[in-house]
């Protein structure tokens, strides 16, 4: 009986003992791999992916600064309040246009240096801002600024994906897109409180410190990484532009963000004018939504690492939950509060996930234009920014007022659910099991495929 439990355990540590070697073989085949493609693996990846954060922060930052300086920059350089405006539409406008055609431009440099070019552009044309004679220097700046944004994000979710191992790769965008989620949130109340007490131009040159800070940490931690094997062109941007599977990924984008950002935008206004709320305390609740989104945009990197198509199904339906929950408790202070810290945990957790979706569907359908893909999701995010904007402020001019931008919002991210439903089944019928696998399936796959691999060299 022994002897027989002896060969019985014998049999069951086999299969284990060949599971190990292969894993470990596994293991260093994928590491020559990605030294072979990316360069060498990243000896601290964490702080890689933080730098990449910081930049990302600093462009939050002076994307939406001028909404906290509005009337001190208009004031101060004697233009109207519209004109003023300006500087935060026209920073947009110029990320959706010149980001496509500078992706392409700037294709063929390693990403390191060019994600430190353009923090050093950042900051030059950042400190520009800060010492602006008049008001069409300032928003001609401005414009040159923008150019910074869109490419620096594009390459820095694709290096992000690159840093991590597979089946981490929304997370790692996720928290790239943190240092943006927080800046949006919190950088109208700082800014203004320091707009107010040391002026605009303090406001702009601290923010071009934020892009020096950004750069030299990128410098230390980001690996080196050669330069892409192939060019964008223009062709090739045409090219992603006529996949649909990538365009609805697109929309994905734009109307999800305009949906959240028709309530976003008038997110002061409505704890101020509705439910009754101090300044200060507006500020107060400002900075906590900055928090909320951190977490959220963890979470939502997490959920669409494990099912992409289904996360971001989640996601936006908890965003219009949000949304619905704003739009009734507005007129209550203790509800109002509970119901927008669960807005600002879920209102851009699916951006993680819409990011690599873009990337993957142009990865699968026009390989050579993934980065083109990574750039144009962030044109239509800034597209969106415009577009919600847009939609809340015809929704506050109308009849609904004020009040009934977040259940017109809702409906908005609601058309956005029905197009991620649209691509989660265009994709299922094409190929069920890369639609729906999940990593530890892909995995497993892999384990099954290696020993007849083996057995038929």
């Amino acid at each position: 009986m022994a002897d027989d439990t002896a060969v019985d355990d014998a049999h069951l540590r086999l299969p284990c003992h060949f599971c190990w070697n292969l894993r470990s073989h596994m293991d260093a085949s994928a590491a020559a791999a990605y030294e072979s493609s990316v360069g060498p693996v990243p000896k601290n990846p964490g702080a890689a992916l933080l730098a990449l954060g910081m930049g990302s922060f600093a462009l939050g930052t002076t994307e939406f600064l001028p909404v906290a300086l509005l009337p001190t920059i208009a004031g101060d350089l004697e233009v109207t309040l519209p004109a003023a405006g300006l500087l935060v539409s026209g920073y947009a406008m110029g990320v959706t246009l010149l980001t496509p055609i500078l992706s392409a431009v700037f294709s063929g440099l390693p990403r390191k240096g060019m994600l430190i070019s353009l923090m050093v552009l950042f900051f030059v044309t950042n400190m520009a801002c800060a010492l602006a004679p008049s008001y069409g220097f300032l928003l001609g700046v401005r414009f040159f600024t923008a150019i910074s944004h869109g490419v620096f994000l594009a390459a820095a979710t694709t290096v992000a994906t690159q840093l991590v191992g597979k089946g981490r790769e929304a997370h790692a965008i996720g928290v790239v897109f943190a240092g943006l989620s927080v800046a949006m949130a919190t950088i109208v109340p700082l800014g203004s409180l320091l707009g107010q007490t040391l002026g605009w131009r303090v406001a702009f040159g601290g923010t071009a410190f934020l892009g020096l800070f950004a750069m030299l940490a990128q410098a230390r931690f980001l690996p080196k990484t050669p330069a892409p094997t192939k060019r964008m062109t223009l062709a090739s941007q045409a090219a992603v532009m006529k996949q649909p599977r990538v365009l609805l990924a697109l929309a994905m984008t734009s109307i999800g963000y305009a949906g959240t950002f028709a309530t976003f935008t008038y997110m002061t206004a409505i704890l101020e004018e509705i439910s009754g709320f101090h300044a200060i305390a507006v500020t107060l609740i400002l900075g906590v939504i900055g928090v909320c989104i951190t977490f959220g945009n963890i979470i939502g990197g997490k959920a669409a690492d494990k099912k992409i198509y289904p996360a971001l199904a989640g996601l936006f339906c908890l965003v219009v939950v949000g949304m619905l929950g704003i739009w009734l408790a507005a007129p209550f202070k203790i509800a109002m509060i509970a119901a927008v810290i669960f807005f600002g945990v879920f209102m851009f957790s699916p951006g993680a996930g819409l990011q690599l979706l873009a990337v993957n569907q142009a990865r699968r359908w026009t390989p050579g234009a993934v980065d083109v893909a990574a750039g144009l999701n962030q044109s239509a995010f800034n597209l969106g920014i415009a577009m919600g904007a847009a939609i809340g402020g015809q929704v506050v001019a109308s009849p609904l007022g004020l009040g009934g931008t977040p259940l017109v919002s809702a409906g908005v991210v609601i058309v956005a659910i029905g197009m991620v439903l649209i691509g989660w089944r265009m994709d299922r019928d094409v190929d069920p099991v890369s639609a729906e696998a999940t990593e530890p399936q892909a995995r497993n796959l892999v384990l099954e495929a290696e020993p007849a691999t083996s057995a038929a060299s």
